[in-house]
């Protein structure tokens, strides 16, 4: 090495192909919040959402003719709000709210995935999580970090109740209760 600037070009060498590697290995994939109208006819997102919240919604009670039930299915979708969408894995990640008992107007966000082979009718459905109840403005700036997280298949603990001094995040599932896939509902765990 007879200068500094050959002793400066010997050190990139070894130095760039290790800064590419922790670059490559070190980004996740960058999550377009995408709306639903991007992915789907409003038709379409009509009977995605319909069907989601016929899964999703508290069933009604006293309800016995199928027109009662129907009409308050479709109650409960002008209700909901589809935040966000992205399609990965042969289906679609979605985050949505609904409106939670406040006297302050607050919501509850629910995160999850879904199939749909003819993007109309859904052939499988798995809830994520559930956030606690908060005002609309902190419910889709802490929806949309879980949102991306979900899609990158992070773990999502960090954000159950109590892991977070003072705040609230995902109400379910917790230490208690998970989404069973098969019946496509939330359980409590036999302890």
């Amino acid at each position: 090495m007879n200068s500094i600037f050959d002793m400066i070009e010997f050190l990139k060498k070894p130095i760039l192909p290790l800064i590419f590697t922790f670059l490559i290995l070190g980004c996740k994939e960058e999550i377009q919040k995408t709306r639903p109208e991007q992915y789907f006819t409003s038709s379409q997102e009509e009977s995605i959402l319909k069907q989601i919240v016929k899964k999703t919604a508290k069933k009604p009670e006293g309800l016995s003719s199928e027109s009662d039930i129907e009409a308050y299915y479709n109650l409960q979708t002008k209700h909901y709000i589809w935040h966000f969408t992205h399609e990965k894995n042969g289906g679609f990640y979605y985050f949505m709210s609904r409106p939670a008992p406040s006297l302050y107007g607050k919501r509850s966000g629910l995160g999850g995935y879904f199939k749909t082979t003819d993007r109309l009718n859904i052939n499988g459905l798995k809830e994520i999580f559930i956030t606690f109840k908060m005002k609309p403005d902190n419910l889709l700036k802490k929806g949309s970090i879980l949102f991306e997280k979900m899609v990158n298949q992070e773990n999502l603990e960090s954000y159950y109740p109590g892991k977070i001094k003072d705040e609230e995040w995902i109400e379910f599932p917790d230490a208690l209760n998970y989404y069973d896939s098969t019946s496509q509902s939330w359980k409590m765990r036999n302890l």
